[in-house]
């Protein structure tokens, strides 16, 4: 009797670690899981989804989609001239990424909606002002069609120029992309709270594709 008595004991207190770490998972995230954004089409939900494109990088080096390899992505709109919006969500961003710099498997990426001005030399000069790691955060320009296409179409970012102005209506929206370009959380990128929260989800996100290797590997 006493022996059993001993062998449940013993159990129990090599479960109390495994107990302890399970539970430490769930408060330190507090989900299971995150939504993939879709929309409503004739009663099918489609999840967004981001296509492939080709534009060009602060250092003037082409950046497709296939150069995001096997990373989750944070990507915004914005513009350089932009007088106070843009600076605010990106400070924001920066802050995220001084977060995440050790996350290699996060990238960031910043689409500008006025390629017309904003060239390869502005937007280097405009990443240096935010001290952005270039292999973390990359600033995108190239062919307007491409960049209102992804905007519109596949981040569901609301872009509109202002007429007769040099001015652009563009989202404040931050979103937060999966390895199969599906988007998984959008943020207002002016609330520096939910940024912080999208810090959370990028390591939850990459959380659950360790462990979906892990039990791959097994």
């Amino acid at each position: 009797m006493k022996q059993t008595t001993g062998k449940i004991i013993l159990v129990v207190l090599l479960a109390i670690p495994v107990i302890w770490v399970v539970l430490w998972k769930i408060t330190q995230f507090g989900y299971n899981e995150l939504p993939v954004y879709s929309s409503d089409e004739m009663g099918v939900q489609e999840p967004y989804y981001i296509d492939s494109f080709s534009l060009i990088d602060q250092n003037g080096n082409p950046f497709t989609r296939e150069d995001i390899g096997d990373r989750v992505f944070i990507s915004n709109f914005f513009f350089a001239s932009c007088p106070d919006v843009c600076p605010t969500i990106n400070g924001h961003l920066k802050i995220a990424s001084e977060k995440l710099k050790n996350s290699t498997d996060v990238l960031f990426l910043s689409h500008t909606v006025d390629s017309y001005n904003d060239s390869v030399s502005v937007l280097n000069d405009y990443a240096t002002s935010f001290e952005a790691n270039y292999d973390q955060w990359k600033f995108l320009t190239g062919n307007k069609s491409t960049i209102y296409h992804l905007a519109r179409d596949n981040y569901r970012a609301v872009i509109q120029e202002v007429p007769d102005t040099n001015d652009f209506i563009h989202s404040e929206k931050v979103m937060l992309v999966d390895k199969d370009f599906h988007i998984r959380g959008i943020y207002n990128g002016l609330d520096i709270k939910e940024v912080l929260n999208m810090v959370e989800d990028s390591r939850f996100l990459l959380t659950c594709y360790k462990k979906e290797e892990n039990e791959t590997s097994k």
